[in-house]
């Protein structure tokens, strides 16, 4: 397969990142997608997560944009995907698994609108699903407002990670926009990483599929589907608080950081399906009872705000850090 290269030399605009991880027989695919974008001025850069089946990379080091890196140890999906973001050095970035595609005009529609919004921080298409017998197509919704505003939508939309797929603006420190892990394999990281995408700026969205989602065996979401109630439980919870910790970080007004607070919990012990997978409710009644669930909530606010200090230093800390909140120079 013939690869178009864009001048070696030349600094792109986007830094396309593919955390790979054995991936023979979906590479070629993935890469002939990107080769086919109408926009061009981008770079590719892969991380072979644990320098596995080096010899299905060979046919593309060669290729004028691309750069692969064999990993000497294991790193597990979301530090190989912050592996690649901390080496960024391209004002816009995407994460890109390896797995799925893209239509021609992709990179093209999201990077002129990132261009033309200079308040948004990331921008996204709706998702195509392939490879299952209800293949349907996965939408999301645009965030936009002040800071305050953006999270308070953050908290009220869909759980589903669409904008991990997205076109980011690449921010001055690269952390605030690394994938926040968890001790429960990770699930739900994608749809954590909203928040911070949020707490950039304002997240755009057009509504044409021009991503396509490939299920199949080895997808990292078809495994979850045999998670323990216990496990899928508690990453439900995980995946809140965190969301939770990030943005009352962000405020300096205590009133906030509480009406974040309660949003958290809303969404923790929420009945409603657009907010909480049915399976996350099914382990929920499998696991507690009404009363249980009840004081479970009742201290889950306190167990942030514990956590929010905790997480600052102590009192004294979190004073500082809340004044340099206060004045944007956090």
């Amino acid at each position: 397969m013939k690869f178009p290269a864009i001048w070696p030399w030349k600094r792109p605009r986007l830094t396309i990142c593919i955390p790979a991880y054995r991936p023979n027989g979906f590479l070629e695919r993935v890469l002939a997608s990107v080769q086919e974008q109408s926009f061009r001025d981008f770079r590719v850069v892969i991380s072979n997560d644990g320098g596995f089946e080096r010899e299905t990379f060979e046919p593309f080091r060669r290729v004028a944009n691309v750069r692969i890196y064999h990993q000497r140890g294991r790193l597990g999906w979301v530090e190989n995907a912050n592996w690649l973001i901390r080496r960024v050095r391209t004002p816009y970035f995407a994460i890109l698994p390896q797995d799925d595609t893209i239509e021609p005009d992709y990179y093209a529609a999201l990077v002129d609108l990132l261009e033309k919004t200079p308040a948004a921080g990331s921008a996204c298409t709706a998702i195509q699903t392939v490879g299952r017998p209800d293949e349907h197509i996965i939408r999301s919704k645009s965030v936009s407002g002040d800071l305050e505003a953006r999270v308070r939508q953050v908290f009220a939309m869909s759980y589903a990670g669409v904008s991990f797929r997205a076109v980011n603006r690449t921010p001055p420190n690269l952390r605030d926009l690394t994938v926040p892990g968890n001790r429960f394999d990770n699930m739900f990281a994608d749809s954590t990483w909203i928040m911070r995408q949020a707490i950039q700026g304002e997240m755009l969205y057009l509504d044409r599929p021009l991503y396509r989602k490939l299920y199949h065996g080895g997808n990292t979401h078809t495994s979850w589907l045999e998670t323990p109630a216990k496990t899928l439980a508690s990453a439900w919870m995980r995946y809140c608080q965190q969301m939770a910790l990030y943005a009352a970080r962000s405020v300096a007004d205590e009133y906030q950081r509480e009406a974040i607070f309660d949003l958290a919990c809303e969404r923790v012990f929420s009945r409603n399906s657009e907010l909480r997978p049915l399976a996350v409710g099914t382990a929920f009644d499998a696991i507690w009872s009404q009363s249980e669930l009840d004081l479970r909530q009742e201290g889950m606010k306190k167990m942030l705000r514990r956590s929010l200090m905790q997480r600052q230093g102590g009192c004294n800390a979190w004073r500082e850090h809340m004044v340099r909140v206060a004045r944007g120079t956090r």
